[in-house]
């Protein structure tokens, strides 16, 4: 969207306004005009159409970089925004994006999650987004940077929506049960050091149980938990600026204890899939690796790749 475009928006925002005096004030003929408002309604703007003109009805649902007002200092600052696009993660990994950059995308045709399963994204009912962290980043480290994204965006949630939702090791949000968000991370490694960190986060936000089709008996989403839609828009800006305060005020005791008090299956009988162990949930250590009491007395384990399973 250009300055063409934006001053079209906010013209026909306030009153109906012909195409003849859009021409007019813009020095461009009404033909394209019109092709101006088919572009304008095809990123989601409810325009209306009349002898009188055009009136802009309702603004659209789509996160465009026009429609936010982000409240951070540095994340987003770089925001590139995708009606369509295969991956957020994958764009982040095959360009040279400065840090901080946030790419989001309405619809992934080739989303993933943890050991490269699919991830359902439905246009517009979700947020699908990529941040790219150019930072030093001690390989001791990267396990807490992988648990401080869950954190923040547990956080802003609640703190608008004050729903019961737990963090199950080592980075997924569930609610009631079901999986409402998962958080891929991806790194860099030059030497002994990540110089590039880029964490995809999906949240389930308005899907319907159609939506979610064959994964609704193990996936919801805040509208089925809420019972009403969600504003995207100001949820999108509040989870960015929790992220982006949780990297500025780094704390690895805080995001452990954050982990912990709102574990999944704390104190039950759990498995590791990768590992074929059992045992009970104890909680994390002050490195952020899960403890398990086995048979065999306490165990930690520190893999990201560690699949966690309850025992029923």
């Amino acid at each position: 969207m250009d300055e063409i475009d934006r001053y079209i928006l906010e013209k026909i925002s306030k009153n109906r306004v012909s195409g003849e005096e859009l021409s007019k004030l813009l020095g461009i003929s009404r033909t394209a005009i019109w092709k101006r408002i088919k572009k304008l309604e095809s990123l989601g703007y409810k325009i209306s159409h009349d002898k009188k003109g055009y009136f802009l009805e309702e603004r659209t649902e789509f996160l465009l970089p026009y429609e936010l007002n982000l409240k951070t200092q540095w994340l987003g600052e770089n925001y590139i925004f995708f009606h369509t696009v295969n991956s957020t993660n994958t764009y982040a990994k095959e360009n040279n994006l400065p840090d901080g950059t946030v790419i989001l995308a309405e619809n992934q045709t080739a989303g993933r999650g943890r050991k490269g399963r699919k991830w359902i994204s439905t246009e517009g009912k979700g947020l699908y987004f990529s941040i790219v962290l150019k930072k030093d980043i001690s390989p001791a480290d990267l396990l807490i940077y992988s648990l401080l994204f869950p954190v923040a965006v547990r956080k802003a949630i609640v703190q608008k929506i004050d729903l019961p939702i737990k963090i199950k090791w080592p980075n997924d949000l569930y609610l009631n049960g079901k999986k409402l968000a998962g958080f891929l991370i991806e790194t860099e490694i030059e030497g002994n050091t990540a110089t590039k960190l880029i964490a995809g986060i999906g949240i389930n936000i308005n899907q319907t149980e159609k939506d979610l089709g064959e994964i609704k008996d193990i996936a919801t989403s805040l509208k089925l938990e809420y019972g009403k839609n969600i504003n995207r828009k100001e949820l999108f800006i509040y989870i960015l600026q929790s992220i982006e305060e949780e990297i500025d005020n780094l704390d690895k005791n805080k995001i452990i204890k954050e982990v912990e008090k709102n574990l999944l299956w704390k104190g039950e009988k759990i498995k590791l899939i990768d590992e074929n162990i059992e045992g009970t949930l104890i909680g994390l250590n002050e490195l952020g690796g899960i403890r398990i009491l086995t048979d065999k007395g306490l165990k930690d384990f520190y893999s990201g790749d560690i699949t966690v399973r309850r025992v029923e």
